[in-house]
């Protein structure tokens, strides 16, 4: 009996299954259930009508940000960029404005501590950037898909214990001597290919009543330029000075190029205008432009700043390496951008990580090309830049930054005193020799290493 109950149970359930799985049949009559004549059935809702538009899934939601303002006009590419992506994913970008330099950078610093910091900002990248202890305070983009457009030799700045923790904002920069041509070529100069040459160049052209070097040394980072420029050369004479000084191994005097850098930034002093302390990008552009100054030791960024201020002007500049003791050893240092980061107590952290996705495609790159000729390269792989027209200044500096080239110190040693800016300015304008501003900078450098934790100093 028991085993005829349990065949019962077991083809009662393998009906059941049947039933289940079968197609279901349509009511009769008698099985409707009883219609209400007084409920009006409502259309279904065309899905594609009630969809969330892919694009604006952002719509109604505010991303922060600190932008800092560049003296070199790039600020109207940022805001090029933000427009379309406003209007790409229906949103909107709230921007505070901040000083470029130290003064921004120390006033983010101040925002981290107090937790007022905004969701997405810029910030320099290398030693500047270990001041936010980024994995404690920044989110990790390693593992967006988007990320991997950023270049290899940015990624590695920027990667703290395996995170990545920015994207790049801008273009590079190559240092180095952009120059009137016309200027040139009417007081019959030659490219000056040692130090030497170009302190006689120098005289040549004061000699001849025009301003030699327009310097914009009104914002005291402006001065520490040609010195830093100066690092290729540091470099070439001991490609492992950052790692053996960063292990307190060897100190900065005990590099002849290194002191050399301060040297030319002392031997200018003599050539730059008069009120090189009061003048900043935007004069400095000018007098370049008009012929009142013959060259600027600058980054190329400074092409951005004449593409506003005398557009008509900028055909006439070319570029050279800042020359060293040897012809044949010539090359640029150049600065990487300044990258976009994450809060990791975003707000939004999914619209900041929108805007990094967007700055770093194609359709971000045209967006900031629109509004600004680019003055380097992005640092992002598979972006195409045929159809941006190059002034003749930026092709030649890239031609050296592809052959002969390397970052400035600051990213590949994380030691900079905060007086550095101040002692280079003084070096700059005679106030200080090159030897008293060596020892000021090692000093405050043994401050800031040991401020920072590092062993043996």
């Amino acid at each position: 009996m028991k085993k005829l109950i349990a065949l019962l149970l077991a083809v009662l359930m393998v009906l059941g299954m049947a039933a289940c799985a079968s197609t279901p049949k349509e009511d009769t009559p008698a099985e409707k259930p009883a219609e209400n004549n007084n409920q009006t059935e409502e259309p279904a809702q065309d899905a594609e009508q009630t969809a969330e538009p892919e694009g604006k899934k952002f719509e109604g939601k505010t991303l922060t940000m600190m932008m800092s303002m560049s003296e070199s006009n790039a600020t109207d590419a940022y805001y090029a960029q933000i427009a379309a992506f406003e209007e790409k994913y229906g949103c909107k970008v709230d921007v505070e404005a901040i000083p470029h330099g130290d003064e921004g950078e120390n006033l983010k610093l101040v925002r981290l501590a107090t937790g007022t910091l905004a969701d997405i900002y810029q910030s320099s990248v290398g030693a500047k950037f270990d001041e936010f202890s980024p994995t404690e305070n920044c989110v990790d983009i390693s593992g967006e898909a988007w990320a991997n457009n950023i270049s290899d030799g940015y990624r590695s700045v920027v990667t703290y214990d395996g995170g990545v923790y920015a994207t790049p904002a801008d273009t590079s920069n190559a240092a180095g001597v952009i120059y009137n041509t016309k200027v040139f070529a009417d007081l019959g100069i030659e490219i000056p290919e040692t130090w030497d040459e170009f302190l006689t160049v120098c005289e040549t052209i004061k000699a001849a009543g025009i301003t030699p070097i327009a310097a914009p040394y009104a914002k005291q980072t402006n001065s520490q330029i040609p010195f830093l420029m100066n690092y290729y050369y540091v470099a070439q004479e001991n490609p492992d000075f950052a790692e053996q000084y960063t292990n307190r191994e060897i100190d900065l005097d005990s590099s002849a190029a290194f002191v050399r850098g301060l040297q030319k930034l002392n031997d200018m002093a003599q050539y730059i205008n008069e009120d090189a302390l009061s003048t900043g990008m935007d004069e400095c552009a000018m007098m370049l432009g008009d012929g009142t100054a013959a060259m600027m030791v600058i980054r190329t960024n400074i092409l951005v700043t004449m593409a506003a201020d005398c557009p008509d002007k900028i055909a006439d500049m070319d570029f050279f390496p800042l020359p060293d003791v040897d012809a044949n050893s010539r090359g640029v240092s150049y600065w990487l951008p300044m990258g976009w980061v994450i809060n990791k107590n975003a707000a939004e952290p999914e619209l900041a990580k929108a805007w990094c996705e967007f700055v770093t495609s194609q359709e971000g790159v045209d967006a900031y090309s629109a509004a600004v000729a680019p003055t380097g390269t992005f640092c992002l792989n598979e972006v195409d830049l045929s159809g941006v027209e190059m002034p003749q200044a930026l092709i030649t500096a890239q031609e050296w930054v592809s052959t002969s080239s390397t970052p400035v110190m600051e990213y590949f040693c994380r030691i900079k005193g905060s007086n550095q800016a101040t002692i280079c300015s003084m070096c700059a304008t005679g106030e200080i020799t090159a030897e008293d501003a060596c020892q000021q900078i090692m000093a405050d450098n043994v401050v800031d290493a040991q401020q920072k934790g590092f062993v043996g100093w």
